[in-house]
């Protein structure tokens, strides 16, 4: 199984950081989530980054090879600052069951695509998209922006991301 190793770059130099990565042979990448956008009265989708400040690069290297990879590359490539890790031991690739839930997450692009669902009583219920079967992960809705407040465990912590979820009625 590939590891998932989450990198911390300047916010704003994301996508120079992921082009620089690839340019080296990496499978490096943003992930990216549709959100709804309102301009003169109309919506449509936009991609936004889901975690600004990082990154992600999915390898078959251990936590050492990468690292001294990293190390190698880091005269060439000056946008990343720091492999980030999460416990005593250094850990810096993301647990499995951390990288399976974002994986649930994402389609081929990586992209997490716009959900819809409704409310029924106090229950939010997902008919479309990737938030179907994780209704309880969901920790608040803005039905005005069209948001959700998700849950997700990421790098040995609970964090909580803005994602797109579209109520379309309250019974």
């Amino acid at each position: 199984m590939k590891n998932w190793y989450v990198l911390f770059v300047k916010t704003g130099d994301e996508v120079k950081a992921v082009n620089a990565l690839c340019r080296e042979g990496l499978d490096a990448f943003m992930m990216t989530m549709e959100v709804v956008h309102r301009k003169e009265g109309k919506s449509f989708l936009v991609k936004k980054n889901m975690f600004p400040g990082y990154l992600f690069v999915e390898s078959d290297l251990e936590q050492v090879d990468f690292w001294l990879l990293l190390k190698s590359l880091s005269s060439r490539v000056s946008y990343f600052m720091k492999l980030l890790t999460f416990d005593n031991e250094g850990t810096s690739a993301l647990y499995p069951h951390e990288k399976e839930y974002l994986e649930s997450l994402l389609n081929d692009e990586r992209v997490m695509e716009h959900s819809i669902g409704f409310i029924e009583g106090n229950q939010v219920i997902i008919t479309d998209g990737p938030l179907m079967g994780y209704e309880s992960k969901i920790v608040k809705i803005d039905r005005h922006k069209r948001r959700a407040l998700l849950e997700i465990d990421f790098i040995g912590e609970i964090r909580h991301v803005n994602v797109s979820l579209e109520i379309i009625s309250k019974k």
